[in-house]
């Protein structure tokens, strides 16, 4: 069980989970990280049972290996997946495989597996997708929260997000909402602890400098080319915030959550 918020923000997309891992069929919990990058282009989060989102997880890493170990056999060099298009089939595969193997334990994954996934790849803008437990891909141009605290959250989505937010401020309120439900006690399979903070990814989109078409023009050779591309694309890394940032949103979001339980406890909120 999960609550990972995943949008696409006025400089690049961000995802946010949480860290709580149900265990022992709901019988007790852990805590481990739910959002991981099978590729330096690629960020991606699963919502459900621990065991079966974790056995997605290396599935997709394994066929990731498997497709370089081929090309390096038959091309002599190590590729990444080149296309948005050519992650999403590689996905609904291995979730279709999966339906196979489990047969009549496949109610397993459509009531449990949800997928999102952060790309930039082959844009200079990243691109938020959110695969179904059948394996369909659906983009996703605005917000989407997956696993089973996401109907918590959305009362707070709904009146507080606009797609004008930078990462940064859907970081703060991904946060809010993960700490809402865990404080609130809404949702006990929701949650995180010191060890293992909530996860943020920010996946920024490229800003392609006034002359830069210039620069690859006058261009003499391939190694020049790839070299200009690479420069530009490491000043915008997609990466995992640090705990000390991650804190730092905890500690800004904390009074705003402690003024809606004093609403209650003061008895100020009343119908």
């Amino acid at each position: 069980m999960t609550y990972i918020l995943g949008a696409r923000c006025s400089d690049g997309v961000v995802l946010v989970g949480d860290t709580k891992v149900t265990i022992e069929e709901g019988a007790d919990y852990a805590y481990g990280k739910k959002i991981t990058m099978p590729l330096t282009s690629i960020v991606m989060g699963s919502s459900g049972i621990g065991g079966l989102y974790m056995e997605f997880q290396n599935r997709i890493r394994t066929a990731i290996l498997q497709i370089e170990r081929r090309k390096k056999i038959e091309e002599g060099y190590v590729p990444e997946i080149t296309t948005p298009e050519e992650f999403s089939v590689l996905v609904s595969k291995v979730i279709r495989e999966m339906h196979e193997d489990y047969g009549e334990d496949r109610h397993l994954i459509l009531s449990n597996l949800m997928i999102i996934s952060a790309m930039r790849i082959g844009s200079p803008n990243a691109q938020l997708t959110v695969f179904t437990p059948y394996g369909y891909p659906e983009p996703v141009n605005e917000k989407r929260a997956i696993g089973h605290g996401e109907p918590y959250g959305a009362l707070f989505l709904k009146k507080m997000w606009n797609k004008n937010m930078t990462m940064g401020q859907v970081a703060k309120l991904g946060i809010f909402i993960i700490k809402f439900i865990q404080d609130m006690k809404l949702d006990n399979s929701v949650g995180y602890d010191r060890e293992f903070l909530p996860q943020v990814f920010y996946i920024p989109d490229i800003v392609i400098p006034e002359g830069f078409d210039t620069k690859l023009s006058e261009c003499t050779s391939q190694e020049e080319y790839n070299k200009a591309w690479i420069e530009l694309y490491s000043k915008y890394p997609i990466q995992e915030l640090p705990d000390e940032d991650v804190q730092h949103f905890i500690n800004e979001v904390s009074p705003k959550i402690s003024d809606v339980e004093n609403l209650f406890r003061q008895g100020q909120f009343k119908i």
